[in-house]
């Protein structure tokens, strides 16, 4: 995979109300750079997943943009997300839920490399052997790499995944993570990741960007030290790894108002 490069998508002083009248962001700024994991962690509330939704396109900021930076040649989809929740269709089999991408684009790919990018997305997370299963017969696990091939199959310039191995239980997550990282280097995706486990954040991130309370910003952002090509449970032992945690949790301490008297305070007022 190419080295981190320019800005994919950049978000700039974007302000950002509920229609119940809650601010949720104001004069947020920060950029995903092309071929990086950017992982967003903050206290529950803060907006985290609101701001995948801005960049989606599912919401518009009331003020300030977010610009995507198309390749210019039409050649990859733009952007996919996954959410939390299983978003795989139940009544297909495993081989024709990853290849629903192609059957809504008749004529994009042509047939043969279809069946190859979808023999080679089902050997990287090893379900080869499980092609003509149906979700009901997988693991919770299983499950997980399925949603994450319908999303990457597209081969989108940027994924968004919301919170989305939330419910596997951690030796089953950290295998899920080392999959996340091969695809997205091999494919060449830049990924927004947001979730709660700060261990996932600097497992699979290369950058960690930390959020604040409402009305949000981001207050600080942590450069991951163990470079694209990692082992995860191998980077889990390394004192860099209990270093940089360490120092990201006390701030994130910071940042959560059941912790922290004046954070309180501010969410009584918002």
């Amino acid at each position: 995979m190419d080295a981190v490069g320019t800005a994919v998508m950049r978000a700039e002083q974007v302000e950002y109300t509920y229609p119940g009248g809650i601010k949720v962001f104001a004069d947020l700024n920060v950029e995903l750079l092309e071929g990086e994991v950017l992982s967003l962690i903050g206290p529950s509330g803060c907006g985290k997943s609101t701001l995948l939704r801005l960049v989606a396109g599912l919401l518009r900021p009331d003020h300030g943009s977010i610009r995507l930076r198309d390749a210019g040649d039409g050649s990859r989809h733009r952007l996919t997300m996954l959410f939390q929740q299983d978003t795989v269709l139940p009544w297909m089999n495993v081989e024709d839920n990853v290849s629903l991408y192609f059957k809504f684009n008749r004529g994009k790919v042509p047939p043969a490399e279809q069946r190859a990018r979808i023999d080679e997305l089902l050997v990287m997370v090893g379900l080869q052997d499980f092609r003509k299963a149906f979700p009901r017969q997988l693991s919770g696990g299983m499950r997980r790499r399925l949603a994450l091939l319908t999303a990457v199959a597209p081969r989108p310039r940027i994924l968004l995944l919301d919170e989305p191995f939330s419910s596997v239980d951690e030796p089953t997550r950290i295998g899920i993570h080392q999959d996340v990282l091969n695809i997205v280097r091999e494919l060449r995706i830049s990924v927004i990741l947001v979730t709660h486990d700060l261990a996932e954040a600097i497992t699979v991130g290369d950058r960690v960007a930390l959020m604040s309370f409402r009305p949000a910003t981001i207050v600080n952002t942590y450069e991951v030290p163990f470079g694209q090509q990692r082992n995860v449970r191998e980077t889990r032992t390394r004192p860099e790894y209990s270093a940089l945690y360490a120092t990201i949790w006390e701030d994130l301490n910071e940042q959560s108002p059941g912790l922290n008297p004046d954070r309180l305070a501010e969410a009584d007022k918002s």
